[in-house]
C-alpha cells in the first residue's frame, strides 16, 4: 500500500512538472529582437497600459497657490507671463497710494511660491500701501547638480567674477519679462527683493544688470547649492546701488557670512557708505510682530535710499467747520 501511494505521488509530481513547463512555453522568450522587458508601457497592449505620473512638487505648489487666491478672492492679482517660451506665475500689485515710486520686484526661496508667509507675503502685500507696487515672480526649484557643495571658500584671487547659480538663464529671463510688463504700465523705477535663495539671484542679477534697479534689499539671504557663502558675498562688490541686509545670526556660520558680506560692500569701488547690515534677532527679541518689524525696515530702507525721499505729500486741507462749532449770533 504505501508502495502504491509514493508511486502515485511521483506520477502527481511529474504531471505538475509538466504542465509547468508547457505555461512557461507560451510566455514570449527575451531575445535580442524582442526584449519585453525594455518595451516602454506606451507600446505594449492597450489593455494592460497604464498612465505614470511623474511627480512635479512646484506644479502642484503653484496650483494650490491659485486655488488659495481664488477661496480669498485675489485671483485678480495672478499674472501669467512668458520667458524663454515658458509660463510662469507672478503675482501683481499696484500701489494704492497717489503717487506711485516704482515697483518692487520680489523673489521667493527655493521650494517656496510667490505668497510665501514667511516674509514675502507681508511684504508684497504691505509696501503698496507705501507707493510701490510689487511683483512678485515664482523662481523655479533649484535642480541640485552633481558637483559637491562647497563649504570654503575658493581662491580669493579675481574674486569679483561673474559666478553661475541654478537655473540662472531661466530666472533672470522671467525678472526682465515682469519688469517688461511692468513697463508698460509706465513703472520706471524698480528694486529687487530676495528671500533666502532668492536674495542671492536678486543679488546675481542687479550685480549682472546694473542698470536695471536702483535699489536691493536681501532677506535672510542664503547660497545655492552649487555656490559657497564666500561666492556669493562677493557679488556685493559688485553692486553700486543702496543695499539693505537683513539677516537672521543663528549660528557661527551665518555669522561668518554676514562678514563676508560687510568686508565685501566695504570694498566696491563707489563706497557711498549705503550698505546698511542689520541682525534680525534683536528685532524677534522684543517680543513684538517680527513681520511687522520686517515691513518697517523694508519700508524705511527704500524711503531714504531711493527716489521716495523726494516724496513729499501735501498737508489735506481742513475744514474747520468739521473741528469747531460755528459762532452763536446773539
Amino acid at each position: 500500500m504505501k508502495k502504491n501511494n509514493a508511486l502515485l505521488n511521483i506520477i502527481i509530481v511529474l504531471l505538475s512538472l509538466s504542465a509547468s513547463a508547457a505555461l512557461w512555453a507560451e510566455e514570449p522568450q527575451a531575445t535580442p529582437g524582442n526584449n519585453t522587458a525594455d518595451t516602454p508601457i506606451s507600446e505594449t497592449n492597450s489593455a494592460d497600459k497604464k498612465d505614470y505620473i511623474t511627480p512635479a512638487p512646484q506644479t502642484s505648489r503653484i496650483e494650490a497657490l491659485k486655488a488659495s487666491l481664488s477661496i480669498r478672492r485675489l485671483g485678480h492679482q495672478i499674472q501669467t507671463l512668458e520667458a524663454n517660451g515658458k509660463p510662469f506665475l507672478t503675482l501683481y500689485k499696484p500701489s494704492i497710494t497717489s503717487s506711485t515710486q516704482g515697483c518692487v520686484v520680489i523673489l521667493h526661496s527655493d521650494n517656496e511660491h510667490p505668497d510665501w508667509p514667511d516674509a514675502i507675503a507681508p511684504l508684497r502685500n504691505a509696501l503698496p500701501e507705501h507707493s510701490w507696487c510689487t511683483l512678485s515672480i515664482e523662481v523655479p526649484d533649484i535642480v541640485k547638480r552633481a558637483a559637491p557643495v562647497k563649504t570654503e571658500a575658493p581662491n580669493t584671487e579675481n574674486n569679483q567674477q561673474p559666478i553661475e547659480l541654478p537655473n540662472q538663464t531661466e530666472v533672470f529671463a522671467r525678472i526682465q519679462a515682469a519688469i517688461n510688463k511692468a513697463k508698460t504700465e509706465d513703472v520706471e523705477t524698480f528694486v529687487f527683493l530676495g528671500y533666502k535663495t532668492g536674495a542671492s539671484y536678486a543679488l546675481s542679477f542687479l550685480a549682472n544688470n546694473q542698470a536695471s534697479g536702483e535699489a536691493l534689499a536681501l532677506i535672510d539671504i542664503d547660497a545655492p547649492p552649487n555656490l559657497s557663502n564666500y561666492e556669493i558675498a562677493q557679488q556685493i562688490r559688485r553692486v553700486a546701488q543702496p543695499i539693505l541686509d537683513y539677516y537672521v545670526n543663528s549660528n557661527a556660520g551665518s555669522d561668518q557670512f554676514a562678514t563676508w558680506r560687510k568686508q565685501a560692500a566695504n570694498q566696491r569701488t563707489e563706497n557711498r557708505n549705503d550698505y546698511i547690515q542689520l541682525d534680525a534677532l534683536p528685532d524677534r527679541a522684543t517680543g513684538k510682530d517680527s513681520k511687522q518689524l520686517l515691513i518697517q525696515r523694508v519700508r524705511g530702507f527704500l524711503k531714504q535710499n531711493t527716489r521716495q525721499i523726494l516724496q513729499k505729500k501735501a498737508l489735506p486741507s481742513v475744514k474747520k467747520g468739521l473741528f469747531y462749532e460755528s459762532p452763536i449770533n446773539t
